[in-house]
């Protein structure tokens, strides 16, 4: 089938999609645009202050949807010294957290926590990660983070128990705490020499930490309530011991915590007692017991395609450089489909190839050799064994292997590149809709359909705004998104022309005001929230 895509938008950042697939942020001139993902029309355009640096492009997030969230769709943009927070369905609410004196140093990263009426703040050289509540506009501070993504830290499934990875002194600490006040339930002095990040399993019943690569393959496993179950130190057989860990996954299941090494393997642990399974080794010299090695073809007259390979087969193999050794080996991606029966790999020094593993047979069912390197792999968040291959080039196009179908597929896309790398990133959806995917650069994105997009019936109206039902462009996926209450119903005597004020690029301060359910009264010190 045919593929499909959106007319394409432009953009002075990456894009961002919410959770639900629903909608796209970007920024663009002085405005943060919402765009309806189904067509990539304007469904607000907010106005930026003229203080913001678009040079420097802000932090851009959305909240968390999971049954624990208010029902709330908020999005935030964060530079060095603020955050603003805005409603998707509520366009009288805002909020602005200021970094005040900036005495701890400058923001540098911005994350929701467990809801939308949480934000996580890090500051610069992991001095503080600090909690706001945009409910109550009260904040808990938390010392000496050790990282400032999410290598750091993690809500536990189901109760939203938060842990935190810090280094206070010389010694790395866990510390869980409760949901909503962030009172320390716990305190944990790990034995790790330079934890590297933490990782709770899909289930919420453990929490794996894992060492240095320097201190060979070393991995923490804790229960949920922060005691040591086990320390697994890998299998004493020699050189595939390696240098360490290089990348974790949970199983969608919670039955294997992969384990990526810089030894080319993956080890599968069995979650009943963390000991090994099963190894996949990457090998450079390729021959499958039962499956086929695709090879991409491009050639300089015609199209790009897939030809099956004669096995055994050479993959390349990119040399180490002497400079930076590390960053050149070991598993870097272990990607599990959504049902848990599959695993994509990619390992560093074979940059070009794409090992897909059936646990079922704990063997590859096939390679995939690219032209280019991979840059990333991804499994389609609801449709199982859907697998997006995206390599590093020039060309627009974007690789599916399915595991129901005879060959895997090159995808063409009509997106004209601007100015950057090209990312691709599947938008989440339901599971009987065709799948859908954003591909783009800094300066621009579209939405794809590579198998064709799905028909719904259209409202006979042509005088809505766009990114509202009847709307001549943006119509399926509105109609969709408010029958299934994933959108409010439009306010649609709202006769703003957002196509003009894309245009115009005017900057208008942004009004710090706060509307909830309650006005705040305490004084926020140097930090506000209002």
């Amino acid at each position: 089938m045919d593929s499909e895509a959106s007319q394409q938008a432009k953009a002075l950042s990456r894009p961002v999609a919410s959770p639900d697939g629903a909608y796209v942020a970007s920024l663009l001139g002085s405005r943060l645009q919402i765009r309806a993902t189904c067509s990539l029309s304007i469904v607000r355009s907010i106005p930026l202050p003229s203080t913001l640096n678009v040079k420097n492009p802000p932090l851009v997030r959305w909240s968390p949807v999971h049954s624990n969230s208010s029902g709330a769709l908020r999005v935030l943009l964060a530079d060095e010294t603020n955050v603003r927070v805005w409603d998707l369905g509520d366009k009288q609410w805002s909020a602005k957290i200021n970094n005040g004196s900036g005495g701890m140093g400058k923001i540098v990263n911005v994350e929701f926590g467990h809801s939308a009426d949480e934000i996580l703040v890090f500051s610069d050289f992991a001095a503080r990660v600090t909690v706001w509540s945009l409910a109550s506009g009260r904040s808990v501070e938390i010392k000496d983070p050790k990282f400032k993504d999410s290598r750091s830290f993690g809500y536990k499934p189901g109760d939203g128990i938060f842990a935190l990875l810090s280094r206070p002194g010389p010694q790395d600490t866990l510390t869980l705490h409760a949901p909503n006040t962030y009172f320390v339930l716990k305190t944990v002095a790990l034995s790790s020499v330079d934890a590297q990040g933490l990782s709770w399993s899909p289930d919420g019943k453990w929490l794996a930490i894992w060492d240095t690569p320097s201190m060979g393959l070393r991995i923490f496993l804790y229960t949920a309530d922060g005691h040591l179950y086990r320390t697994y130190s890998g299998e004493d057989d020699g050189p595939m011991r390696g240098l360490g860990i290089k990348s974790i996954s949970w199983s969608p299941k919670s039955d294997f915590l992969a384990v990526g090494g810089y030894d080319s393997r993956v080890t599968l642990l069995g979650t009943r007692t963390f000991s090994p399974t099963v190894f996949l080794d990457h090998t450079p010299l390729v021959q499958l017991a039962g499956g086929d090695v695709w090879q991409e073809q491009v050639p300089a007259t015609s199209k790009r395609d897939y030809t099956v390979a004669a096995q055994p087969i050479s993959a390349p193999v990119v040399p180490a450089p002497a400079s930076e050794p590390l960053s050149k080996v070991g598993i870097s991606v272990v990607s599990f489909s959504g049902d848990g029966t599959l695993v994509a790999t990619r390992d560093d020094s074979m940059p070009t190839c794409v090992w897909i593993w059936d646990l079922a047979r704990l063997a590859a069912r096939t390679v995939l050799i690219q032209h280019a390197p991979v840059k990333s792999l991804s499994w389609h968040p609801n449709i199982p064994n859907l697998l997006l291959v995206h390599c590093a080039q020039e060309d627009p196009v974007v690789y599916l292997w399915d595991a129901a179908e005879s060959r895997p597929r090159i995808v063409r896309t009509p997106f004209k590149k601007s100015n950057g790398k090209m990312e691709a990133a599947w938008l989440a959806g339901s599971i009987q809709r065709k799948p859908a995917l954003l591909f783009g650069d800094l300066h621009g994105f579209i939405t794809l359909w590579p198998y064709g997009k799905d028909t719904i019936l259209k409202f006979d109206r042509s005088d809505s705004r766009p990114g509202t039902p009847g709307s001549a462009n943006d119509s399926e996926d509105s109609l969709y998104n408010i029958l299934t209450g994933r959108t409010p119903v439009p306010a649609l005597e709202d006769s703003t022309n957002y196509d003009e004020l894309e245009e115009s690029g005017d900057s208008v301060g942004l009004e710090d005001t706060f509307h909830g359910k309650g006005q705040m009264q305490e004084a926020l010190g140097d930090s506000e929230c209002f």
